[in-house]
């Protein structure tokens, strides 16, 4: 038998999910400082988890407030990419912590002429697009 105790990793004795090995190789990785403290990764996964965790559950509330057809029942139970970044854009802080971060969603995006027309010519391209999606139903 071996007299050797059970080890316990750094992410065990701190209780958290995210690797701090991990972690601790992205920040000396990285280079922001010249040394890393031995407390600085479990600092960081504690900080980090609490944030994916706040995001996750606003995502999931985002989620449960979708569409709901005739029945009652929601369209879809799946967490999107669009809840997360709406989660995340909601959220003053975070939103600002990610303000330099490019998101790709499935999600079509906003036309900038619909920015810049009135109101009117907005209305008039709307009649402009119906017009000659009629006559081309109709040539067909």
């Amino acid at each position: 038998m071996s007299s050797r105790a059970h080890t316990y990793s750094r992410q065990q004795k701190a209780g958290v999910t995210l690797s701090v090995a991990r972690i601790n190789k992205a920040l000396r990785k990285g280079q922001q400082a010249k040394y890393v403290s031995s407390r600085a990764p479990l600092y960081v996964a504690g900080v980090m988890e609490t944030i994916v965790d706040s995001v996750v559950k606003q995502a999931v509330e985002n989620a449960r407030a979708g569409p709901v057809n005739a029945q009652g029942h929601l369209v879809t139970k799946r967490v999107d990419t669009v809840d997360v970044i709406q989660a995340v854009r909601a959220d003053p802080d975070l939103a600002r912590l990610c303000s330099g971060f490019a998101f790709a969603s499935n999600a079509p995006p906003v036309k900038p002429v619909m920015h810049i027309l009135s109101g009117a010519q907005q209305e008039k391209r709307r009649q402009d697009k119906a017009m000659r999606e009629a006559k081309k139903a109709g040539m067909d």
